[in-house]
């Protein structure tokens, strides 16, 4: 590594300049980022043989299952005003329905890969989970259980969905279906700062879907965005006072991502709480709930201990250092899988089509649904699943020592004595834990780690955008197409 990048003088004027900058969430996707997903051409049936190979030699490998939902209803400003992940405009149940058929053509293509595998998991997002008929939760689960006949008895199997597309018959076709949890994205209990998003949704739609919940036995997380437009202390502090009140034990509250042709980003950026305001948020929120009986499970879920329906679901996240297995199905759908006894380059993340017409027309042609991927390599899976780590405030060294033979403090001790210093980090000799506003920067902690490669990375891709625009050279030896003498 260059001895500027990353030296402490560099680390130091890195953090200083980007403290009061937005703290976006960068760290869903893992690392890289997908823009940096240049790959074309996947080799499927590669990643089904070294599927096939971890389980022979490293034992029954476990896979978290992501299932998507192109369609959200219609709202004024599109969108809800602020997402940019894609998603398609609602056109009723019998393209939804048909869409769903895609879905399980595409699951079955993966059959042989998943054999002697075993479900820890399932999220079924989107889009807008709930927009399905009672019936299709019952079609949901058949995929599941039919691409996956060992699920783990402690597998959180979860539904997302809006608090307005809930009913009690679908809430019990979720529950009869084996799931176990609804995911509720509630965003903002105060109608006014809900209502500039342009959903319809109301106090009495939050109140009646967790009662559904409660009563039917399913587990039930509530998500609120903090930086929302108008948004204040007090009011983000009644919102967490009101789901507490109403004993939501999950909680995850997380900081808004602006950006992109989005309502929010073009017409509201004025209204949006500075980054400085935004941590104060964030304190406040932390403390608030922690003074209230829940734990910080990561940057930005909360949950407190008593609830009967509960899992031990982590969103966003892994606890393993060993193996990532996520196996994406549907439109826009994301697949992430690797292991460090794979040799370099055989680590993957990989997105399906996010056009639908394009999803539909490779399944339809018997293909993988496959848009771009990108290879990793060795050290790319080691900064992957360290930005997971960092989600969850924090990092075990002794198991990164075993999955990679390394001390990931050593390999990045600039950054984490810096961090130690301003109190964002505790370091011992098993672990290395975000504290303080650390969790607030995590972040940014991830992109400041990951800043050398990226470096290269754009390098990379500078090169390849030069050389694309470079002019073919004609073979004169050659016939040239449509150049014949005529006859």
């Amino acid at each position: 590594m260059p001895a500027t990048v990353l030296s402490p003088d560099f680390v130091n004027d890195y953090l200083d300049s980007h403290l009061a900058e937005r703290q976006v969430n960068k760290i869903q996707h893992g690392f890289p980022s997908p823009r940096f997903w240049n790959e074309l051409s996947v080799p499927l049936d590669e990643i089904g043989a070294d599927r096939r190979q971890l389980s022979r030699t490293v034992g029954k490998p476990a896979v978290f299952l992501y299932v998507g939902v192109p369609y959200c209803i219609k709202t004024d400003p599109g969108k809800c005003g602020y997402c940019l992940f894609p998603v398609e405009e609602f056109q009723g149940n019998a393209a939804l329905e048909n869409y769903y058929g895609y879905v399980e053509r595409e699951a079955e293509m993966y059959r042989s890969q998943m054999e002697g595998t075993t479900l820890t998991g399932a999220y079924f997002g989107g889009g807008t989970s709930n927009l399905y008929r009672a019936p299709v939760y019952h079609r949901l689960m058949d995929l599941v259980r039919g691409l996956f006949p060992d699920i783990s008895d402690q597998a959180d199997l979860t539904l997302e969905g809006i608090p307005q597309l809930f009913t009690r018959e679908k809430m019990e076709a979720i529950r009869d279906s084996g799931m176990t949890r609804v995911s509720m994205g509630v965003q903002q209990v105060n109608e006014h700062l809900n209502s500039l998003s342009g959903r319809k949704q109301t106090t009495k739609h939050v109140i009646q879907s967790l009662e559904w919940a409660r009563e039917l036995g399913l587990s039930a997380n509530v998500d609120l965005i903090f930086g929302w437009p108008q948004q204040t202390v007090d009011s983000m502090l009644e919102d967490l006072e009101t789901l507490v009140s109403w004993e939501v034990y999950d909680i995850t509250h997380y900081e808004l991502n602006v950006g992109g042709p989005t309502d929010f980003a073009l017409n509201r950026y004025h209204e949006l709480p500075s980054t400085l305001a935004n941590l104060e948020i964030y304190r406040a929120g932390r403390d608030f709930l922690l003074e209230n009986g829940y734990q910080q499970l990561s940057t930005y879920n909360f949950r407190r201990p008593g609830d009967p329906a509960a899992r031990d679901f982590r969103e966003g996240y892994t606890t393993r250092f060993d193996h990532l297995d996520t196996l994406g199905l549907g439109y826009a759908a994301i697949t992430f899988f690797g292991n460090p006894a794979l040799p370099p380059g055989r680590s993957w993340s990989f997105i399906n089509h996010r056009s639908l017409a394009q999803y539909k027309a490779a399944v339809d042609d018997g293909r993988f649904p496959v848009e771009r991927g990108y290879r990793h390599t060795p050290d790319d899976w080691l900064l992957m699943l360290l930005f997971r780590s960092l989600i969850s405030t924090e990092v075990n060294r002794t198991q990164y020592r075993a999955a990679f033979g390394l001390d990931v403090y050593e390999k990045y001790a600039t950054v984490w004595d810096a961090l130690a210093e301003r109190g964002f980090a505790e370091i011992t000799p098993e672990r290395i834990r975000l504290v303080g506003d650390g969790a607030f920067y995590a972040p940014m902690i991830s992109a400041l780690i990951a800043e050398e490669r990226y470096r290269e990375l754009r390098e990379e891709a500078a090169l390849r955008k030069r050389q694309s625009r470079r002019p073919v050279p004609v073979d004169v030896s050659l016939p040239v197409p449509g150049a014949g003498s005529g006859g």
